[in-house]
């Protein structure tokens, strides 16, 4: 063979080659662009094309005056991709201009990032200025994202709540942040995100669906009312050795919630240490509400005609054959009416004139002032108490339940039963949403209140209304009065219980239940303190002070009780124009007491018996009209000898309010010695009290 033919077979071999290699990627190629297309073109978009969501604008919440309460706060994540960065002093320099920081921070931390993209500021607030500056040097990247503000700060904590999210897109609410989500939250929106190769860079966004902005939110709260009811409830607080209390106001009319305090209060919202601090007792809080409960037993009694106004029983005879039910502290009342009774709240009354209702005639009653039952209030954990069927209660459940044991309400149940004597008789749902108002082109629209039927005739509710302002004007609530306007109200005091404890000795949570004006009410109020010391723990010398003081406070800071008709501004009748400060008697002899009382132009009762006061009402420092019945309650020589058989408890390392917040739960004197924490103490732990109080000796440094 030639050498020209080896050549030709050998370039046809080549040709070959050639034609068989253009078939095969040919074929690869109609195989990756036809057949793979789809498996390809996802890869490769999963390398340089992202989906992402676009958030939507939370809604903001305001009060009723159009105040903001939680305002959503446009923040941006920034960055540098130091691998592209043309000239680090330039992006130094825009980075401390735009974030108002130092350069040599900047300049440093891009020195260590390595080329790697580093996030300099997580949550930046960037004015339109600053933006701009940021957005024109490419090496910058910015990332939208969205926080919340409280203007407020620690007024209402509790009650509004929060709603923050975390870089893994988690997110943690509380409150009515959580509560009214479903209007707030929006719907969030959805793209295609191009990257470049450079790595934090960003070449563009394809919108998929556009994001829908939450709506805002108007409450019915009133934010001077909420900060008002805060400062005295920690105030009450403090001055009753208390571990807690509540303060709830609701506008009768409609059921609108006008301020909700609760413990702990805070100044700031760093003080929300634990997950109680959201937790909002007006709301998921019960408790048993004790002799203001006796408001919905009168209303029963009253409306079925079990009595009259005028129907009387024995008040001392404590005898109910099986059980027995005693009045507070033991007082002799003797003979009442009802009139007399409701005044100074005389349990056996009460407990004695429900033989004459069924019970489940009681229990429908109690049912229609909302007992029991959901309030559907939109606030996370809400309760809804404790109320019996008919046939789960013992022998003495009616008479217990009469004046206010062996039930469990939630404060918000209580203000709102408590509307409908104000109102006239009408039940409304609780009311916190005034207004939705949608963002861009929806529109806004009220919300209205629910009413949920009549409960009582107007008739009926304005008897109740009359023997409320009674116990004001002369009976167990008169610290709640105030001289410029008319009020009415409740008091209760209930042992505490705890579930699986049952009754817990020496722990008290103190009601009281106003309407003011008492004629014409505009608001109700709800004062609770939570075991207050024993020297607080009557309502008549915790929570109606309180109320009074709120009252005050409502009418020289706000309007709410302004432009009255002459008639609402006077004093309720039987008030006396000249005022008397009723004198410090705890601790004195009876004797000594009742001639100070004398001296004060004021009027003794109560316990007839010589001893030591342990309990006055009203109160020392109150102003009352002359000739105003101060109710003392004296220990008894058996009682006294009862204390000193007391055996002394290890005082320790406490501090001089603890001391004392344990000596007044003792009902014992107590004298200390220096200041800072308890380092001796006689008696000695475990040792009885005996009859001449406690000493202690403080240091400032508990060793």
């Amino acid at each position: 063979m030639t050498a020209g033919g080896l050549g030709t077979r050998r370039l046809r071999g080549l040709g070959v080659l050639v034609i068989a290699a253009g078939l095969l990627l040919a074929g690869r190629l109609v195989q990756i662009q036809i057949f793979q297309h789809e498996h390809y073109l996802s890869r490769a978009q999963g390398q340089w094309k992202h989906r992402i969501p676009l958030p939507a604008r939370r809604g903001n919440i305001y009060d009723r005056q159009g105040r903001p309460l939680a305002l959503s706060v446009t923040t941006w994540r920034v960055g540098v991709s130091t691998e592209v960065v043309a000239d680090a002093a330039a992006v130094t320099r825009t980075l401390a201009e735009a974030l108002s920081r130092p350069a040599g921070e900047f300049a440093d931390r891009l020195r260590r990032a390595g080329g790697r993209h580093v996030v300099v500021a997580p949550d930046a607030v960037l004015s339109v200025d600053a933006l701009a500056a940021l957005r024109r040097e490419s090496a910058i990247t910015l990332e939208r994202l969205g926080s919340r503000s409280y203007p407020f700060g620690g007024a209402g904590a509790s009650l509004i709540g929060f709603h923050r999210g975390d870089a893994g897109g988690e997110i943690a609410s509380a409150g009515l942040e959580r509560g009214l989500d479903r209007w707030l939250a929006g719907t969030p929106g959805e793209a295609w995100e191009y990257e470049s190769a450079v790595r934090g860079r960003t070449l563009g966004k394809e919108i998929l669906r556009h994001p829908r902005d939450g709506s805002d939110v108007v409450l019915t709260l009133d934010a001077d009312l909420q900060q008002l009811s805060e400062e005295l409830l920690a105030e009450a607080i403090d001055e009753c050795n208390a571990e807690g209390g509540v303060v709830l106001i609701v506008d009768p009319a409609d059921g609108s919630v006008l301020a909700a305090a609760d413990s702990p209060v805070m100044r700031d919202r760093s003080q929300a240490t634990t997950p109680a601090a959201w937790d909002n007792f007006n709301f998921t809080g019960v408790y048993e509400p004790g002799s203001v409960f006796k408001i919905f037993t009168a209303a029963s009694l009253l409306g079925r005609s079990a009595i009259t106004a005028s129907t009387s029983y024995d008040c001392d005879d404590e005898d109910f054959g099986s059980f027995h039910i005693r009045n507070s502290e033991g007082h002799d009342f003797g003979v009442m009416d009802f009139d007399a009774a409701f005044t100074h709240s005389a349990n056996v009354y009460f407990a004695r004139a429900v033989s004459n209702l069924r019970r489940e005639e009681l229990y429908r009653d109690l049912c229609g002032f909302g007992f029991g039952a959901p309030t559907r209030f939109p606030y996370p954990g809400g309760a809804h108490g404790l109320l019996k069927l008919p046939e789960d209660w013992s022998g003495r459940t009616k008479s217990t339940v009469a004046i206010g044991q062996e039930i469990a309400v939630t404060p918000l149940q209580l203000a709102l039963a408590a509307a409908v004597v104000a109102n006239g008789g009408v039940l409304y749902s609780p009311r916190i949403i005034a207004e939705i108002r949608g963002r861009g082109e929806a529109p806004s629209r009220p919300v209205p209140e629910n009413p949920r039927g009549r409960v009582i005739s107007s008739e009926l509710a304005a008897e109740l209304r009359t023997a409320m302002t009674r116990v004001v004007d002369e009976g167990t609530g008169v610290a709640a009065g105030v001289p410029w306007i008319g009020v009415a109200g409740k008091t209760g005091t209930a042992q505490k219980a705890k579930p699986g404890v049952g009754y817990v000795p020496g722990a008290y949570m103190s009601s009281f239940l106003a309407f003011v004006p008492a004629d014409a009410p505009r608001l109700v109020i709800l004062t609770m303190i939570d075991e207050p010391d024993y020297t607080h723990h009557y309502a008549s010398l915790s929570a109606a002070p309180l109320c009074g003081r709120i009252i005050d406070e409502i009418g020289l800071s706000t309007d709410w009780l302004s432009g009255l008709a002459d008639g609402d501004r006077v004093a309720a009748p039987g008030r006396a124009a000249r005022k008397c400060t009723v004198p410090d008697l705890l601790h004195l002899g009876s004797g000594t007491a009742r001639a100070l009382l004398r001296d004060a132009n004021l009027r003794p009762s109560g316990d007839a018996g010589e001893g030591v006061v342990v309990a006055q009402v009203p109160a020392a420092g109150a102003r009352c009209p002359e000739g105003t019945p101060v109710e003392l309650t004296v220990a008894t020589p058996d009682r006294a000898r009862a204390a000193a058989d007391q055996i002394c408890p290890d005082l320790r390392g406490l501090s001089n309010r603890e001391v004392r917040r344990s000596a007044a739960r003792l009902g014992i004197d107590v004298a200390i010695e220096g200041t800072g924490y308890v380092v001796a103490q006689d008696p000695a732990p475990g040792r009885p009290l005996g009859s001449r109080g406690l000493r202690v000796r403080m240091e400032e440094r508990w060793r």
